[in-house]
């Protein structure tokens, strides 16, 4: 039978209904919500590192003398809380600047310092939002690689299931994008992503022992990650420490690099 127009009205009004309760329930899918945090999180890093970077040289720039190496932590707060560079030299134990800045000059300085203030802030806002998630969401992951490592973890595999349903070897390069990229163009593979080397015993260990680690806590994220989806019996404080305890032994096991052949 032919659809009458009533029809075919009440299937547009379902489609639009189905759609809509699919955007509510998308709010309430952690993966979404991870997503969103950990994507937030990596622009406020790139643009702090860089407004931050600004702000340090530019201080260098008219304050010679000024060590910024050994000032560099306090350099923005106390350019944002001075009334003047003269001022921020004092607070900050180093000499007058021989060339002062004019008003305006000043004032675009001051402003940048309070804004990578600002934005540190909300950097510090979105971890701690991360790890309370993550915590939650990934708990057996988030002790094992640390709730930020276990959130960029889980979005870069796409979301828990994902993540639970990939084999370890895929999960030992999350994040090595580039060394991927190289490595179809002819060059040697990646021995870890970005996520894995983030983990002291993998960036603390000699190079030539890194993919063995990485390889290990790759495995084991595997199935810290398929205990968080299934609903497993999250990993005591003793078997994590265990688990660590294992990758130093595999980094004391080889001191030395291997002779080549």
């Amino acid at each position: 039978p032919e659809v009458t127009i009533e029809e075919e009205q009440m299937v547009a009004s379902a489609a639009t209904i189905l759609a809509r309760r699919g955007v509510a329930m998308s709010a309430g899918d952690p993966d979404r919500r991870l997503d969103m945090l950990v994507s937030s999180q990596i622009e406020l890093r790139s643009a702090w590192t860089t407004i931050e970077s600004r702000c340090i040289e530019w201080a260098g720039l008219l304050l010679p003398t000024l060590d910024l190496d050994a000032k560099r932590d306090l350099i923005p707060s106390v350019i944002a809380s001075s009334e003047s560079l003269q001022v921020a030299a004092s607070d900050l134990g180093t000499d007058p600047p021989p060339h002062p800045p004019g008003v305006e000059e000043w004032c675009a300085m001051k402003e940048s310092a309070e804004r990578c203030i600002g934005i540190a802030k909300s950097l510090e806002l979105s971890e701690q939002a991360i790890r309370s998630l993550a915590a939650n969401y990934l708990p057996t992951l988030s002790k094992l690689v640390g709730p930020l490592g276990a959130a960029k973890l889980c979005v870069l595999a796409g979301g828990r299931e994902r993540l639970a349903r990939m084999p370890s070897g895929s999960i030992q390069v999350l994040g090595a994008h580039a060394a991927m990229a190289a490595h179809r163009r002819g060059a040697p593979p990646p021995k870890h992503g970005s996520v894995i080397f983030s983990m002291p015993q993998v960036s603390r260990s000699p190079r030539w022992v890194r993919g063995k680690i990485a390889r290990f806590l790759a495995g084991k994220a595997s199935i810290a990650s398929r205990i968080d989806h299934f609903d497993g019996t999250p990993w005591s404080d003793d078997e994590i420490a265990e688990i660590h305890k294992k990758s130093e032994e595999i980094r004391s096991r080889f001191p030395s690099p291997p002779r080549r052949k």
